[in-house]
């Protein structure tokens, strides 16, 4: 599992840090070796509500890395802003 969690250092101070959200993207186990499929889900209010959830399927993992999983994941559940 993938966990990223979006923080709030006022003032660059990580001691007075506050969690804005939370990520995680979960590996269902269904895929191959070179194709992923994962369950997203995102957080709202410091990790404490569950705001969306959605799937990935077909994730390229042998030529796509993390950072291309996020933006998948993000996709999925919130979808494209322009």
């Amino acid at each position: 599992m993938l966990v990223v969690k979006i923080e709030l250092w006022p003032g660059g101070d990580q001691s007075r840090a506050e969690s804005l959200g939370i990520a995680e993207i979960i590996n269902d186990g269904t895929g191959t070796s070179t194709r992923g499929n994962y369950i997203v889900r995102i957080y709202r209010w410091g990790g404490k509500r569950l705001w969306r959830t959605n799937m990935i399927y077909g994730f390229s993992r042998s030529r796509l890395g993390p950072w291309d999983l996020l933006l998948s994941a993000l996709n999925a559940t919130v979808g494209s802003r322009k």
